[in-house]
């Protein structure tokens, strides 16, 4: 167990000097572990307010709060001869993006990296740690406002936790990854993860707003001004766009085919008369919306294809059966629009500009053989006497020839029969 009393040394930087020693310092060090401690409720985007550091020359915590620019860290931690050691990567990488507009080209993620090897996905860094170098962490400061200072010292000790273990927790998972012959998957895995986040961080969302099914390119172009206006509005005075509007009241006046102010003023959760400026406002958003040429209202997306209900909650489970009896995180394989695209390209159903993603890279490396046996027949079920931990059995019934004894159809599931 990770004993509080035996502290960990690091340095404190808090200045722009103490930043250029810091990073003269680390110079040759082919590593650098990052967390992060913000605060995000009630905000737009988050506040930094701590950078954990670990490197092969010691550990170090920077404070954002009195550090000018931390751009030259960043910079630093994107350096093409530097692996970027992170747990959970999401908020380290949108720092780092924000401040340079770039990733680093070399990412270790060891939440990921610990889906390749068994151990689970996604761990927390307590589990991951005790799993990986059989410490256990205390986590006893998970409300801690970090934006107050000065902080204590045992605050500083329980930051120092989620960096000071990196460096050995990426040699257990390294080493693990290669005895299985999974590094390069991991890698490939990671590149594509990191430039998904990338996407996200630069890529307007509102296809992602959530609510009852929009039909047109009228009802979207309203939902792509409405959600803009909303996004400049929350960044005006950084706070959370739901703050502003919530998804379910966009949707509901892209809907309503309205810019008549009395019509948008009974929409409930609005809260303003017809004649206020907010209600007014919010019907020259959506007048500019109906205004639009048709060739300039975004395309709805749809899935023109199958969704094969029954046959993807099948193919599904054993799917995660052999992912689990491998070793690998089923959710890092596949999700169920993947299994779907998989069945619908061998119905020959799949839309010609979508390649299924099992049928890709490290993904078609490691399930190829087995789903393919699994889409074509050559395995049945067996219910076995192990209910509780072994319900199923797989048996490879190779060329034999098979006898239906019924059809499982669409409606059946639905129908409860």
């Amino acid at each position: 167990m990770a004993n509080p009393e035996n502290k960990v040394p690091f340095k404190f930087v808090e200045t722009q000097g103490e930043l250029l020693r810091f990073l003269d310092e680390t110079d040759k060090s082919s590593w650098i572990g990052c967390d992060t401690e913000f605060i995000s409720e009630g905000r737009y985007r988050p506040d930094l307010c701590l950078v954990q550091v670990s490197t092969e020359t010691g550990d170090y915590i920077l404070d954002p709060l009195s550090i000018h620019d931390l751009t030259p860290f960043w910079e630093r931690f994107c350096r093409d001869d530097t692996l970027a050691v992170v747990h959970a990567c999401r908020s380290e990488l949108e720092f780092c993006y924000r401040a340079v507009k770039r990733l680093p080209s070399k990412i270790f993620d060891v939440q990921l990296a610990a889906a390749f090897v068994g151990l689970g996905y996604p761990l927390n860094f307590k589990s991951l740690t005790a799993q990986t170098i059989r410490v256990n962490l205390e986590k006893s400061e998970t409300l801690t406002d970090w934006s107050r200072r000065p902080l204590l010292s045992a605050q500083l000790q329980y930051a120092l936790q989620d960096v000071c273990y990196l460096g050995r927790i990426v040699e257990t998972l390294q080493r693990e990854l290669d005895a299985q012959g999974r590094s390069n998957w991991f890698q490939e895995e990671m590149a594509e993860f990191a430039e998904s986040l990338k996407t996200t961080f630069v890529d307007e969302s509102w296809r992602k707003i959530t609510g009852p099914t929009i039909r047109t390119r009228t009802e979207l172009a309203t939902v792509r001004e409405l959600w803009r206006w909303r996004r400049d509005r929350a960044v005006a005075r950084n706070t959370p766009p739901h703050r502003v509007m919530r998804d379910d009241l966009i949707v509901a006046l892209a809907k309503r085919h309205s810019a008549d102010p009395e019509r948008v003023a009974v929409t409930r959760g609005l809260n303003g008369k017809a004649d206020s400026p907010w209600i007014r406002e919010i019907c020259g958003v959506i007048q500019k919306a109906l205004d639009l040429p048709e060739d300039q209202k975004p395309k709805l997306e749809t899935n023109n294809y199958p969704v094969y209900k029954i046959a993807s909650q099948l193919v599904c489970l054993l799917l995660t059966q052999y992912c689990q009896r491998r070793k690998i995180s089923p959710s890092v394989v596949m999700t169920t629009r993947d299994v779907r695209e998989a069945i619908a390209a061998r119905q020959g159903t799949l839309p010609a500009d979508i390649k299924p993603r099992l049928r890709t890279g490290w993904r078609a490396e490691f399930l190829g053989e087995f789903l393919d046996n699994v889409l074509n027949g050559r395995y049945a079920m067996q219910i076995t006497g192990e209910l509780e931990e072994n319900p199923i059995r797989l048996i490879d019934v190779g060329e034999l020839e098979a006898r239906t004894v019924f059809e499982v159809k669409e409606t059946d599931s639905e129908n409860g029969e």
